[in-house]
């Protein structure tokens, strides 16, 4: 009953890939979008309706038909202006390819599958998808553009990331929106496939490795992975550099403290909620500067990323150098790593972390290294690190009586203070500079 239901599912599929296909050709594109907002509508009003569970549920409590829609609109609405070949690169990509991938996952059933994102993949099928993915952006896409064999594995590679990390049928929206936001990449920042290529494979395989070796569990590495796509491919290797200085001394240092205090590996392996507490106000201070070109927000990126490196080295330093930390809750001494302890030698690694890590990065952005500016952006991160630490005393324990706030795979009170205390590297900076 199970493959009959899927089997109706993609028929549809097919059919209505086909249908989108063939109207690109015969409508304007003003018309195919009211067309695709009534699709959209027709979808999420008829999904709880018992007439149309055959078309909608699935026995894996799948949301691609919702999902489906939301995505054809959003690619359609990302690639208004470019040439509809584009368009229907996607469309065909999301029919056949998808199709194919499912198909392929049925004959090869009995074979070994794996999980990334949410729902589990088969060799067999990644294999299908990307094949017929060559074969329609070879003899289609590339008649109509010129782009070269390295651009198409490029473009492929993109896709077949966006479909093993999706979950609950979430593909049908992340690859055409995914696939839609590299085109107008490609049209509007001409790029070398050959050289990003290789990053994302070499990201990959890091990703891999720290997930291999307890450093990240799997939603941490994934998270980890997408985040260094978006800073290699969009705002560019400068804003990864400091991001991976941050992220490469944090783990060196924890597994050292890690080692060194012979605390449980468990207690040292990050997921996703802790992996973007840490990178959150830098990706959406990256995402204002390539907005507005305002050099505000690189200084803001700074000050983030150095509050962030202080806390961190101030917490696994000070436990190194440190048995006794002086508790700014009771002003008593505490071992090392208690919540708001204190200690001489974390003070002076927060600082070094915040100083180093803000002399870098100015570097990298403004190929010259200006003392004044880079001593703010110190002070900056450095105050930060108190803030977070004054934050964990007082505030953390209130923050676990919240109810969407809990250890474990959702976003945790420790993340939240994490949140906040980075927030104010920048109000400092601000402060101090005169801004």
């Amino acid at each position: 009953m199970s493959k009959k239901i899927h089997l109706i599912r993609k028929s549809v599929h097919l059919i209505t890939g086909s249908l989108i296909f063939t109207i690109t050709y015969i409508e304007d594109r003003n018309i195919l979008l009211a067309l695709f907002i009534a699709g959209a509508l027709f979808s999420f009003v008829t999904f709880n309706y018992k007439s149309f569970h055959t078309l909608h549920k699935t026995p894996d409590s799948s949301l691609g038909t919702l999902f489906y829609p939301a995505g054809v609109i959003t690619a359609f609405l990302i690639l208004y202006d470019q040439p509809l070949f584009y368009f229907r690169t996607v469309i065909l990509i999301l029919t056949i390819s998808d199709i194919a991938a499912w198909s392929a996952g049925q004959i090869a059933g009995s074979n070994s599958t794996f999980r990334i994102g949410g729902d589990r993949k088969s060799p067999g099928g990644i294999l299908a998808f990307f094949a017929t993915g060559f074969l329609i952006m070879n003899f289609y896409l590339s008649a109509h553009t010129g782009f070269g064999l390295s651009w198409i594995l490029l473009a492929l590679i993109v896709s077949v990331i966006l479909e093993v990390i999706s979950f609950k049928g979430s593909d049908n929206l992340t690859i055409p929106a995914g696939l839609a936001f590299f085109f107008v990449m490609s049209e509007t920042y001409p790029v070398n496939p050959s050289y990003l290529t290789g990053i994302i494979l070499l990201m990959a395989a890091g990703c891999i490795l720290l997930y291999k070796l307890n450093i990240l569990n799997r939603t941490g590495s994934l998270s980890a992975f997408l985040l260094g796509i978006y800073f290699i491919t969009v705002p560019g290797m400068i804003w990864l550099i400091p991001v991976l200085y941050f992220f490469l001394s944090s783990v060196f240092l924890t597994k050292l403290n890690t080692y060194i205090s012979k605390k449980r590996k468990s207690s040292s392996i990050r997921n996703a909620w802790q992996v973007f507490s840490n990178i959150i106000w830098a990706l959406l201070s990256s995402v204002l500067f390539l907005i507005t070109l305002n050099d505000i927000f690189i200084f803001f990126f700074i000050s983030f990323l150095a509050a962030v490196t202080a806390d961190t080295w101030a917490s696994e330093l000070g436990q190194i150098m440190h048995k006794k930390s002086f508790s700014i809750a009771d002003h008593k001494m505490h071992p090392a790593g208690f919540t708001g302890g204190i200690s001489a030698g974390g003070t002076l690694a927060a600082f070094a972390g915040s100083s180093s890590l803000s002399a870098i990065s100015y570097l990298l952005f403004f190929g010259e290294f200006q003392f004044s500016i880079i001593v703010l952006l110190s002070l900056s991160g450095f105050l930060a690190c108190f803030a977070d630490t004054f934050l964990g005393t007082f505030a953390e324990k209130q923050f676990m009586k919240w109810d969407f706030l809990s250890k474990g795979k959702q976003l945790s009170a420790n993340d939240l203070v994490n949140i906040l205390g980075s927030a104010t590297g920048p109000l400092f900076f601000i402060i101090l500079s005169g801004f």
